[in-house]
């Protein structure tokens, strides 16, 4: 797609040519899958006429002023009062990995033994992170804007990762037992926060109940059909891999695959998803990998949940673009949007030799993009998920509001990331280029979908082995270094607050449209082609001036060279105040629109801008 008129895009977007995950997703010493060759989140997607593509256009007053009609990327979303859900557009989301987040303040239980606190992870190492320090350390993460707390699971285990549960209703004393889950649910509702806990449903470990009664009963066992058993006697333990006589998840001994062809198996899974949201609160799961589990379980998942709390969300976890899997004729309400991370990290590391990892497989891999690939991967995507939406559905009687309705297929559902505990971690992919993962913070705030941070990104860290090392597991689960203060990069952690303040004070970055606003030179006449490859900017506003005030985002990637610039057919109208609400160091821009609505900007290397009406 190549932008034309003032952010007018010509090709509709279809869906994925294939439904199916591919992911190569591993856990600890999963085989490792194939390579496959890079590519941008545009490849997923295929061009079509579809008519049942959704194109919204500018209201009654930006005609008038004389802007070209343009065609919306994404639908505004304003905020829905009949939907309990709806907060979740509004999340600030950021993830911990407990046992390496923060210790217990009150120190470990006698007999105890944990590696010491910030020492090189290795794959079963523990290093005694806490509920307890989670809660104890909720003033820095809500300093970052954070209204959405999001761990990796907190059953009883034998792994550090708790991704080998041994009772999926139990939380492991390790981390402080229930009465400390419980007390940093409370604590975060105290304080305005939502909870969401990640589920693996997947599998067992080998140490849970239900199979502990198959190795133990064997055929006798009232749990043997919960698994797959290829024959008897079951033996889990003293066996090759790849030689055990039982399904196993990702050909794990350790990870016994669960027969959810089994009701009963089905029947605890959703009591397991009902027990955390009436029990503890919790406002949400995060669900790892769900690809493997039939479709319609999910949708009763979800059901099952929402019968305890109306406003509880379920997010997949999903690479590739699946707009079918999110929405409220899909399976989940959100999606992990790894498709905005890898068009998103490579924009921003154009400028330098960005680093690969296969932590994850082949199915977040970054390939540099200039602006124009930007818009064409991210733009996609964005279609992608409104593509079921026709012409007319879901507007008032005068045509104006876009209000999409409860749980429907919508970017603002997504939960946007650029690394979590299964990739590498950004910076360090960024070769420690701290300019350009400031850059990706702000674009992340930018875009439709709650922007996820992973935890220890906002002081600076690369990962326990530096640049020098590698990326992956488990050296991107590093303890957060608590003890080591003096050595985060201030400068960021400041940046990433202002960047969280940005998001929750502004309702265009959360509620808004996004439609591109055409760069130009401030040279060029108004009409003339794009020309600056390295400069990209789009408008987060509304069809109707009464659902709330635009913003104009612009981001400059270059590592050398400033840029002048024209941003065309801002929406604000003629000769309007603006200012920045927020901008990066050096950034200038023009008092008030021309009598075009344009406004004018300067962008050092490696900079971004928020423009709003001042």
């Amino acid at each position: 797609m190549v932008l034309s008129t003032a952010g007018a895009l010509r090709a509709h977007i279809g869906l994925p040519a294939s439904t199916r995950d591919s992911r190569a997703h591993r856990r600890v010493g999963a085989a490792r899958p194939s390579r496959r060759t890079l590519r941008c989140p545009g490849s997923f997607l295929r061009t079509n006429n579809d008519a049942s593509v959704r194109r919204g256009h500018l209201g009654a007053a930006r005609a008038s002023a004389g802007a070209a009609e343009a065609e919306w990327v994404v639908e505004p979303s304003p905020a829905d009062p009949s939907c309990p859900f709806d907060w979740w557009k509004d999340a600030v989301v950021y993830q911990i990995f407990p046992d390496r987040f923060a210790p217990d303040p009150a120190g470990l239980a006698p007999g105890t033994q944990v590696d010491a606190w910030g020492s090189p992870p290795t794959i079963r190492s523990f290093q005694g992170g806490s509920l307890r320090g989670i809660t104890e350390n909720l003033d820095h993460i809500q300093s970052l804007g954070v209204n959405t707390l999001y761990t990796t699971p907190v059953f009883l285990s034998t792994a550090n990762h708790r991704y080998h549960p041994s009772d999926f209703m139990k939380v492991d004393p390790m981390l402080g037992g229930e009465d400390a889950f419980r007390e940093l649910v409370d604590a975060c509702h105290a304080r305005g926060m939502r909870f969401v806990l990640d589920g693996v449903f997947n599998h067992t470990g080998r140490g849970h109940w239900a199979f502990a009664s198959l190795l133990d009963a064997q055929e006798q066992s009232p749990y043997k059909d919960w698994f797959l058993p290829k024959s008897f006697p079951v033996v889990a333990y003293g066996v090759e891999r790849y030689h055990v006589n039982y399904e196993c998840w990702w050909d794990l001994p350790d990870l016994p695959k669960l027969n959810f062809a089994n009701e009963g198996v089905r029947e605890h899974v959703l009591d397991v998803g009902a027990f955390w949201v009436r029990e503890f609160g919790i406002d949400g799961w995060r669900l790892d990998y769900p690809i493997e589990i039939e479709p319609a379980f999910w949708r009763r998942f979800r059901d099952r949940c929402r019968a305890e709390n109306p406003s509880c969300v379920t997010v997949g976890e999903l690479f590739g673009v699946r707009p079918d899997d999110v929405g409220e004729d899909g399976h989940f309400d959100s999606l992990m949007n790894y498709a905005f991370g890898t068009c998103a990290v490579g924009f921003v590391g154009g400028g330098v030799e960005l680093r690969q990892d296969d932590a994850i497989g082949g199915d977040y891999q970054i390939t540099p993009v200039d602006a124009d690939g930007f818009r064409r991967s991210y733009g996609e995507v964005c279609r992608a998920y409104q593509s079921a939406h026709v012409p007319g559905v879901g507007r008032d009687a005068s045509g104006g509001r876009n209000a999409l309705g409860a749980g429907s297929a919508h970017p603002a559902m997504l939960m946007n990331l650029f690394d979590s505990h299964d990739t590498a971690r950004a910076l360090w992919m960024l070769r420690g280029d701290a300019e350009a993962l400031k850059l990706l913070l702000l674009m992340q705030a930018c875009v439709p979908g709650p922007p996820m941070t992973y935890q220890g990104t906002e002081v600076g860290q690369i990962g326990a082995l530096g640049l020098d090392g590698s990326g992956r597991d488990p050296h991107n689960r590093q303890a957060f270094p608590w003890h080591e203060s003096a050595e985060w990069d201030r400068d960021l952690l400041s940046h990433a607050k202002e960047v969280g303040r940005l998001r929750n004070e502004l309702y265009a970055l959360r509620r808004g449209g996004l439609r591109w606003c055409a760069t130009r030179d401030a040279s060029a006449r108004v009409d003339a082609p794009v020309t600056n490859q390295k400069l990209i900017a789009w408008e987060r506003s509304f069809v109707r001036a009464s659902d709330g005030a635009g913003a104009v985002c612009a981001f400059h990637s270059d590592v050398e060279s400033a840029t002048s610039a024209t941003l065309v057919d801002t929406g604000f109208g003629a000769n309007v105040p603006v200012k920045a609400a927020f901008a990066t160091k050096g950034v200038v821009i023009g008092s008030a629109t021309d009598a075009n609505g344009r406004v004018s900007v300067t962008l050092p290397p490696q900079s971004g801008v928020v423009v709003v009406p001042a």
